[in-house]
């Protein structure tokens, strides 16, 4: 069975991960960083240009990093990444597609070598024998599934990590060289589902064949991008699918809650990684593993329980974050305190105790988690899934009696009614989406986010609200909007413009407003 350097997989056995142990230590020490960054440079190929302005260094304490080789400006492409390993999420199922291009399926159909994988015609074995699915189609009938006729689940969400036993020597130890953190306590792996369910009759199970592909696991777990897709069915319609892809070059940025990059994915899945802000020479290549959004404490938990290592950047150290309160609650007191906001004593620890910072009330986690878990509940299960009319109802007259405005849920909630007040809805729904654009850009502008992938959404979005109450109004021609409501589309068309998942008119409003990506 070919792999993708020519090299053999006889029998569908996987290779071990022994040969590979000697390897994994190389990127510990400069001289190994070296010979670490000539793989990578080599498997990147066209993508790398040799005036990038970034290097791959070590840091004592923190392994390795990406710092600026010079001066970097704000929107300046800093590097372009493939992946080494792409497929599936393992708990996506939502929307059927295509298991090698992510075609939508109206109808559930199966590849006819037998895989058990959803495939569209175009991939089929039988159509296209030398296409990209015969290799991993042969390799997985080769292991001999049971009940071939009908879909996997299984197979589908272990196929990213399956997909490894096709790479070529270099690109395995590129990967078994990044780092890899074990499952948690309690957690079944996508490799344990196939042997639990036993879904081969003839699968490799030595220990060192297991050890390869939870190597693997670990490492797709700990550097993994996930990819929401937004891609067409036969009648157009959009459906968002969830993808990962292991991406080397983005995986080695560090991370800081407080970034200075934006990354995004264009049509053929290659990463397009930007400065949001300027960066010096010889400062670090910032990436933020969790939500820009979520405040201190859910952002503290997520990266312990995601990445095991707690942040203690500017922002995670500031009760107020910055001013934003992103992660703060009002006191309890309602009216009798109703401007007091609580506020964690010590950020950094998991247990500390809030006060309020008006009235000094001091409250204990528990009953704060406890609070946080209610107004969580009642936004996040329920409220995000009504209507704009429903949610902008909810906002104004109930959760704003028991929430901050900029509190984290609130956020959600309000980023929530922007994308569903369409560009038709009434007057009143599109000045409702106009303050809260403003809001949500006013927090990251406090957070010095810069020029970043939400704020071009925003400022999208904003554009819309503005041009819709414009013409509600009957104020003036299109033609003549000020500058600033054009501003706000520039913004867009520079940040979002090389996005495969940019909004679809996007490009024509940029046409028809003069501005180029």
């Amino acid at each position: 069975m070919a792999t993708s350097d020519g090299a053999s997989v006889p029998n569908g056995n996987l290779p071990t991960i022994c040969d590979e142990v000697s390897d994994s230590l190389e990127a510990v020490n400069p001289e190994g960083v070296t010979q670490f960054k000539a793989k990578l440079v080599s498997f990147l190929g066209d993508l790398h240009t040799p005036d990038h302005p970034w290097d791959v260094v070590l840091f004592e304490g923190y392994g390795r990093g990406l710092i600026a080789t010079r001066d970097i400006a704000a929107n300046e492409l800093i590097f372009m990444d493939r992946p080494i390993l792409m497929g599936p999420r393992v708990n996506d199922s939502d929307v059927i597609f295509c298991s090698n291009c992510c075609k939508v399926q109206k109808k559930l159909t199966l590849c006819s070598g037998g895989c058990r994988l959803p495939v569209c015609a175009e991939c089929d074995v039988s159509t296209n024998p030398e296409g990209l699915h015969s290799a991993e189609c042969k390799m997985i009938t080769s292991w001999q599934p049971k009940d071939s006729e009908r879909y996997s689940k299984v197979i589908h969400h272990a196929l990213t990590s399956l997909r490894s036993l096709l790479l070529n020597e270099t690109e395995r130890s590129i990967v078994l060289n990044m780092e890899g953190h074990p499952p948690r306590k309690g957690m079944i792996t996508e490799i344990e589902m196939l042997l639990k369910d036993e879904i081969f009759s003839n699968f490799p199970e030595s220990s060192t064949s297991l050890g390869f592909l939870s190597q693997i696991v670990n490492v797709l777990n700990t550097n993994a991008f996930e990819m929401n897709r937004i891609v067409q069915d036969q009648e157009n319609n959009d459906h968002e699918i969830v993808q990962r892809g292991l991406y080397i070059l983005g995986a080695l940025m560090n991370h800081c809650c407080l970034p200075n990059i934006r990354y995004m994915f264009d049509e053929q899945q290659t990463m397009h990684c930007y400065a949001s802000k300027p960066i010096r020479k010889g400062e670090q290549i910032f990436n933020n593993y969790s939500k820009v959004l979520w405040g201190t404490q859910h952002r503290i938990i997520h990266l312990r329980f995601s990445k095991n290592f707690t942040c203690d950047c500017s922002r995670c150290r500031d009760p107020t974050e910055l001013g934003t309160y992103l992660g703060s609650l009002k006191c309890v007191r309602g009216e009798k305190c109703p401007s007091g906001r609580l506020v964690s004593l010590n950020p950094l620890k998991a247990s500390s105790s809030w006060q309020c910072d008006a009235c000094g009330l001091t409250m204990d986690n528990a009953r704060i988690s406890r609070i946080q878990e209610i107004a969580g509940r009642m936004i996040l299960n329920k409220a995000v899934k009504e209507d704009a009319d429903y949610i902008v109802e909810y906002l104004n007259d109930h959760a704003t009696k028991f929430l901050l405005s900029s509190n984290q849920f609130m956020v959600e909630l309000k980023l929530q009614a922007i994308r569903k007040i369409q560009n038709d809805s009434a007057l009143a729904l599109q000045l409702e989406k106009e303050k809260y654009c403003e809001e949500i850009l006013a927090i990251l502008a406090k957070l010095e986010y810069g020029e970043s992938y939400l704020k071009g959404m925003l400022c999208y979005e904003l554009f819309n609200a503005l041009l819709a109450i414009s013409r509600s109004r009957n104020e003036v021609p299109e033609c003549f909007l000020d500058r600033t409501t054009l501003h706000h589309l520039q913004t867009a068309v520079v940040i979002l413009g090389r996005s495969g998942n940019r909004p679809r008119d996007l490009d024509q409003l940029a046409q028809n407003y003069d501005f180029n990506f």
